[in-house]
């Protein structure tokens, strides 16, 4: 790649987009591999071969994440105007999902073009055969998330060094890792977002991800520009039942119930939704639910483990868990009287005597468990710092359920319970006002071409985006209330709230156009994302630094 700008400066600014696209599809980047390392190194090279980073090289850097095991880092550009504060950011994320859903054209997953000739023959798909036919659309894993909108951000850097009189303020350019799973490359990157602040006295104006944008129904032409990143909470419920015998079934309270109960009130429910007029407001999906019996036995599961992902939009994520608690409170109050009821009228019908039923389901949070086990004399503190020192491997998933479970065989009060907490990843959410600077010169920006694209701006981006901790909506009691239910939030996902509610960088997504992410027919159209955007994030980064 040492010679990337020697091909790239004779060519028009979409094949510019276009080359330096398929140069990093090329490159396998898939998430939690050395492939990360790998990519990041390659937009590095591809920087340092622009002449003007060849002029400036110490404007090129990387930052390696804090004890990564791989060694996977985030990369950096900066092109300062003298005397100048305002700073507009472009940033976007540099690592892939996997590539198992290619099956048998794995070998060409990262090769636009032999998945173009495998499409156009393609007959199980008339809308994929067309799109392959008509020469429009580049293939290829990360062709649309997101190494397509890595390469009109670095086009666009290119475009500015080489024409500096148009630079009114200044850029920085940020590629980040780990952003399929636990974004760890954008929470590392705060830091040095903070750095740079305070050494060359910046004002990040506005943050311009580059994340795709896809159509919504068939026929579907709008464009779609966010102001604001949805936000995402794992919530998890730690299920305990009272193990019995299935011959002795109705003495019991069997966890898989009470979890598949929890799953049929929260899973797709859209009364637990915010009511967020012509925005995406997604419910809860669940993610995990299982029983945590280790081998076939008789005995109903005493333990099971479950978890949603659950969409944040401007609600606190404290008022969610409670909201979340009162329903399943409820619910487990109607199953026990449902449980109470099937065991009389079994004892009834076979003529046995009454018996006194006290079975219970007690639901808390999980500041709320740790409250119930103080009353009980248990030293929390103690134990929770010991069950750290020992189980420090553990997935960050599981975490929660193992230390809930530990603290549960100290307090052994044989009573079922639902222990509602939080793990990770945590997006925060955040969103720009109408009423805003940022939120204004996007709008000026979007009527400038509103007879050549269609544009609809919404307020929150629906996918997972690094742009959630670049700000963040909670204030510190709100915050305090999320964290005192995130068992061992400061060990396992240490985030710098802090840091984030400091710097509270305005964030839009003006992202490249496509199909198919996260599937095999991934696919961006290049028109509009090779030709077209480049010009239009450059206008609003003008707008952006003018007065």
């Amino acid at each position: 790649m040492v010679g990337m700008y020697q091909d790239l400066k004779l060519l028009s600014e979409s094949q510019k987009v276009e080359a330096i696209t398929r140069a990093l599809v090329g490159v396998k980047s898939v998430n939690g591999t050395v492939g990360e390392v790998a990519v990041a190194e390659t937009v590095e090279s591809i920087l340092r071969s622009l002449p003007f980073f060849q002029q400036h090289p110490d404007c090129v850097w990387t930052q390696k994440l804090p004890g990564d095991s791989l060694g996977r880092k985030n990369i950096f550009a900066f092109i300062k105007k003298k005397g100048a504060k305002k700073t507009v950011i472009y940033h976007s994320h540099i690592d892939t999902v996997g590539i198992d859903d290619f099956e048998a054209l794995k070998e060409a997953a990262l090769n636009p073009d032999k998945l173009a000739e495998y499409f156009k023959n393609y007959n199980e798909d008339s809308d994929i055969q067309n799109d392959a036919l008509s020469g429009d659309w580049l293939f290829g894993r990360g062709a649309l998330d997101m190494k397509s909108g890595d390469a009109v951000n670095l086009t666009n850097l290119l475009y500015y060094s080489e024409h500096i009189d148009e630079l009114k303020g200044n850029l920085l350019f940020m590629g980040n890792c780990v952003e399929e799973n636990d974004h760890n490359g954008a929470i590392a990157a705060l830091t040095e977002l903070e750095r740079l602040k305070k050494e060359q006295h910046l004002s990040y104006e506005v943050a311009v991800n580059t994340d795709f944008i896809s159509p919504k129904y068939e026929g579907d032409k709008q464009k779609y520009i966010y102001y604001g990143a949805a936000g995402k909470a794992l919530t998890c419920f730690y299920i305990k039942g009272i193990e019995t015998h299935v011959g002795n079934t109705y003495s019991g309270i069997d966890s898989t119930l009470v979890a598949s109960r929890i799953n049929s009130l929260i899973n797709n429910n859209p009364e637990f939704v915010e009511d967020i007029p012509d925005e995406e407001i997604l419910p809860s999906s669940c993610l995990l639910l299982r029983d945590q019996k280790d081998f076939y036995n008789v005995q109903t599961a005493k333990v099971t483990h479950l978890y949603f992902n659950t969409f944040t939009y401007k609600r606190p994520v404290f008022e969610i868990l409670q909201q979340l608690k009162e329903a399943v409170q409820s619910d487990c109050s109607a199953l026990v009287k449902e449980l109470i009821a099937r065991k009389a009228a079994y004892l009834h019908k076979l003529s046995f005597p009454a018996v006194q039923d006290d079975r219970q389901i007690k639901v808390f949070t999980f500041a709320e468990y740790l409250h119930y086990l103080q009353q009980a004399g248990i030293h929390v503190d103690k134990l929770i710092q010991g069950f750290w020192l020992k189980n420090q491997e553990l997935d960050k998933r599981e975490v929660g359920f193992a230390l809930i479970d530990y603290l549960d065989k100290q307090v052994n009060d044989g009573i079922a319970k639902v222990v509602l907490f939080l793990a990770p990843p945590f997006c925060p959410h955040n969103s720009i006002k109408r009423n805003s600077h940022v939120y204004q010169k996007l709008k000026a920006a979007l009527a400038d071409y509103e007879q050549e694209e269609n544009f609809k701006m919404k307020q929150f981006f629906p996918y997972l985006s690094d742009s959630s901790y670049l700000a963040i909506d909670e204030n510190e009691d709100e915050i305090k209330k999320l964290t005192e239910n995130f068992p061992l939030a400061g060990k396992i996902y240490p985030l710098p709230y802090d840091k984030m509610r400091a710097l509270n960088i305005p964030a839009v997504d003006i992202g490249v156009f496509g199909k198919g992410a996260h599937t095999w027919k991934e696919r961006v159209y290049k028109p509009y994302s090779f030709e077209f955007l480049p010009k239009l994030i450059r206008d609003f980064t003008t707008k952006i630094w003018e007065k």
